[in-house]
């Protein structure tokens, strides 16, 4: 009878594998959707000095169909062996994240630096495991028809193979490292408090705090949001919003009254900076932060209520660290 122990290790790896098989098979998608873009390149007769140019016959072309049914036939013998090769890394991934050490709810650059030494390991071990086990699931899936086995060294495994698992492989796991390990050590964070948006109540936001901004905690959504507080002219509240420079998707920042309404809206890429009367938010109100989901859908994600910050005669910078 199975241990206690080795059911909660098939349970942390089964969680795992739900949350890396759909993003790496996305990431497969799209890499054989580009590599299908570049056709070989087309055979011009050869010219040159003395030399006799005769008609050439080229070879008709295949129907569009064809060619699409041969792609999709070709992605789908690589997401035939994406599953197997994904179970094979997940038990030694999750030893590796044991090792990492429970996540931090605030960053700091200890913590930076032991992940800037921490993926190069990551990388280490799973790699030579997808080497070992491509070869062995090939020769199974063809069977009888594989009289020689398939070798590490041949070209077209490497190349319709191992490169595109790999290169969907691998970003998937890194950016998921904080919500992995998550699960691997238990999630210790405080439970999700939710608020309705200011004027559209059926949309619920997740409440945070003041602190959780100034101390750059890590919010529930993977965002490092820092807010710094400077003077601002008696009578009125100032808004900034910032973004770090490897940052690529839209953020926003609203200001709402008491009853909903839109006081100002900050975003990147459009007005960043706003100024108001403090006399309008000393009552109540919110802000809230938002940022671009999937396909780039402006979405508000958190409130913070106006209260907690004593906003009269001070400008607040909201910068955007991390996504």
């Amino acid at each position: 009878m199975p241990s206690y122990i080795a059911e909660e290790q098939r349970g942390t790896e089964a969680r795992i594998l739900n949350v890396l098989f759909p993003t790496i098979l996305q990431g497969l998608q799209l890499a054989h959707q580009a590599a299908e873009q570049f056709g070989a390149p087309s055979q011009q007769p050869p010219t040159g000095p003395g030399m006799e140019h005769r008609p050439v016959e080229y070879p008709p072309r295949f129907p569009e169909a064809y060619v699409r049914s041969a792609a999709d036939r070709s992605f789908m013998d690589v997401a035939a062996v994406l599953m197997p090769v994904v179970q094979a890394i997940t038990p030694p991934l999750v030893e590796q994240l044991l090792s990492f050490g429970p996540p931090k709810s605030e960053t700091d650059q200890n913590e930076d630096e032991r992940l800037t030494q921490f993926v190069p390991q990551l990388i280490g071990t799973i790699t030579p495991i997808m080497m070992q086990v491509l070869p062995g699931l090939l020769q199974t899936m063809h069977g009888a028809r594989a009289a020689h086995p398939v070798r590490v060294t041949d070209r077209e495994l490497n190349q319709r193979y191992f490169g595109p698992i790999l290169q969907a492989a691998l970003p998937a796991i890194i950016s998921s490292l904080p919500e992995l390990l998550a699960i691997v050590h238990g999630d210790h964070r405080s439970p999700v408090h939710y608020e309705p948006m200011p004027g559209r109540g059926l949309l619920q936001l997740i409440r945070i705090s003041r602190n959780d901004l100034v101390n750059a905690h890590r919010l529930r959504d993977g965002d490092v949001v820092y807010l710094t507080e400077t003077p601002a002219p008696p009578g009125t509240t100032e808004v900034r919003v910032s973004m770090a420079p490897h940052g690529l998707w839209w953020k926003g920042v609203q200001v709402t009254d008491d009853s909903g309404r839109q006081i100002c809206f900050v975003e990147t890429g459009g007005e960043t900076f706003a100024s108001f009367d403090s006399r309008s938010v000393q009552t109540g109100g919110g802000i809230v932060l938002w940022k671009a989901k999937m396909f780039g859908v402006h979405t508000p994600m958190y409130i913070l209520p106006t209260g907690d910050l004593s906003p009269d005669a001070k400008c607040f910078t909201f910068h955007w660290a991390a996504d």
